[in-house]
């Protein structure tokens, strides 16, 4: 399991969980808090479940027992790894608009505090080695594949991404092994993006996948991961800070991968910023 902060491993974790261990990891991701004073028994009375469901609940995150969970909670807290977005007021514009604010800074916070360096290494290296890009996915995760079809296609890759969900799947059943999938997908769960991925992974093309959940299925099928953080109402299936939380952490892989091979994909870009300005109405 990759090492998140206690509190994003019980946000990736929810979809799974049994419905007694959502009623205690709704109560801790609302009030945190509140563990500094309370026992076990008290989280299990606060929620109405059973003592071993509380136990089973901390060893599900990963941990020995309920005391190793709660020092872990604490020490996150302490370290400043605790962020609590609010819902939407919409009392007013100027309420909205903050809301709306904090939500996306606290994902870009907390998937900032979760990233798995290595991870993002891996990616950079296979897509530098990589005869040709494919991105997947489907509903609000296209725009997201699109930008980055464009950006990685202005700096000189080949890339493919079609919006047509018949297109992706011909292309991932007809991938290649010097070829690197990239699937995005908030829940992890859309049949289609997990279907393009196990084809593409079928065929021995290296898959990469920008997930929400780090159980998910789409994470069977890819061979590097990356996750971001779903805010507090990630009870929801189109999480909106999190798509901003994809495209931040795709610009990391981006720019790393423009930084290592700067001489030849910065001319790329300079060569394709230059036909762009052609295009400008002159004043």
């Amino acid at each position: 399991m990759q090492k998140l902060n206690t509190l994003t491993k019980i946000k990736s974790l929810y979809p799974e969980i049994t419905a007694a261990e959502k009623e205690i990891a709704d109560f801790i991701l609302n009030k945190p808090e509140e563990i500094y004073r309370l026992t076990i028994k008290d989280i299990a009375s606060r929620t109405n479940v059973s003592l071993p469901t509380v136990f089973r609940f901390a060893r599900r995150l990963g941990f020995e027992g309920f005391k190793d969970f709660k020092v872990a909670l604490i020490r996150d807290i302490g370290l400043g790894l605790y962020f609590s977005p609010e819902g939407i007021s919409a009392e007013s514009t100027e309420g909205v608009t903050a809301s709306v604010f904090e939500n996306e800074i606290a994902s870009l916070k907390e998937t900032h505090a979760n990233i798995d360096y290595q991870a993002v290494d891996k990616a950079v290296e296979a897509i530098l080695q990589a005869d040709r890009l494919l991105f997947l996915a489907v509903s609000s995760s296209i725009p997201i594949a699109l930008d980055f079809n464009w950006k990685f296609s202005l700096a000189g890759f080949n890339c493919f991404q079609n919006p047509d969900l018949f297109t992706q799947e011909m292309v991932s059943k007809t991938s290649r092994k010097k070829d690197v999938a990239l699937g995005i997908s908030f829940s992890g769960e859309t049949r289609e993006v997990v279907r393009c991925m196990e084809n593409a992974q079928k065929n021995g093309t290296t898959t990469i996948c920008v997930t929400s959940f780090i159980n998910s299925p789409i994470t069977r099928y890819s061979d590097i991961k990356l996750f971001t953080a779903p805010v507090k109402t990630i009870y929801q299936k189109i999480d909106l800070p999190s798509r901003i939380a994809q495209i931040a952490i795709l610009d990391v892989v981006y720019v790393s991968a423009v930084r290592k091979d700067s001489q030849k994909l910065s001319r790329n870009i300079s060569k394709a910023e230059e036909a762009l300005l052609s295009h400008r109405i002159k004043k």
